[in-house]
């Protein structure tokens, strides 16, 4: 029983830790969505390469209000509002779009997710919505009802015991998630094969997972910005003619 709840106050702790960095993070999340220089492409071809690149970009904010201290019942019911809430109107000038050539654009099938594409995207390019790049799911931790934690705290608890496989009754486990992103890795290097540069509006914790994938692939982190609301984490490969056509 000690050891269960020395492990609850560890965890406790650095959700707290983390909440805190993620409140006072001061970045500005510009974006900035354009294709390959031309320039760039040419020199590469005559080598016989070609470089391709994807943007993981993380969805506007939802318009939700958030009360500082709830109880465990009180925290899931803001979870499910948080996955129905439509976006706060986008600021235009946290995001440049500048595509010279015709994309398909990638979103989850959460409402945050597909209104923020429509938003940057839906008047000059296809959006494909899937729920395979939808977030991964929570469930917070029950708990007695006079406890009140902020909100922070319950999913930052809640989200580290389903890490450690022991909070994902009636959701997708972490082991499932782990697969569903290798799958989304494999659609968007696929996509960025054929269109050279392929999109994804997303969420913060599946991107980070998406590009860590990639990374592992031989993908190159030439920005990160994906835990900020409209911030973009951008990766960047160089591969031949030959392995292009083969994806």
């Amino acid at each position: 029983m000690l050891k269960s709840i020395l492990q609850f106050i560890i965890i406790s702790h650095f959700s707290i830790v983390v909440s805190f960095a993620q409140q006072t993070k001061g970045d500005f999340p510009f974006t900035s969505v354009k294709d390959v220089p031309e320039l760039i492409q040419n020199e590469l071809l005559k080598e016989g390469h070609i470089k391709i690149q994807i943007y993981l970009i993380r969805h506007a904010k939802p318009n939700l209000h958030k009360r500082f201290l709830s109880s465990s019942d009180q925290a899931q019911e803001y979870i499910e509002s948080y996955n129905k809430a439509p976006i706060h109107d986008i600021e235009l000038n946290k995001v440049k779009v500048d595509l010279k050539k015709a994309h398909q654009i990638y979103c989850s099938s959460l409402v945050r997710s597909q209104e923020t594409a429509l938003s940057l995207f839906g008047d000059s390019y296809v959006i494909v919505s899937d729920s395979i790049f939808r977030e991964f799911e929570l469930r917070i931790v029950r708990a007695n009802s006079i406890v009140k934690l902020p909100l922070d705290l319950w999913k930052g608890v809640s989200r580290l015991f389903w890490l450690f496989g022991c909070n994902h009754k009636g959701i997708e486990s972490h082991k499932a998630a782990k697969k569903r992103v290798v799958l989304a890795a494999d659609n968007l290097e696929k996509l960025a094969s054929q269109e050279e540069t392929a999109i994804l509006v997303g969420h913060g914790m599946i991107n980070a997972a998406i590009a860590k994938e990639l990374k592992k692939r031989g993908w190159n982190v030439i920005c990160k910005k994906g835990h900020l609301n409209l911030g973009a984490t951008v990766l960047q490969k160089i591969i031949s003619e030959e392995k292009k056509n083969k994806f």
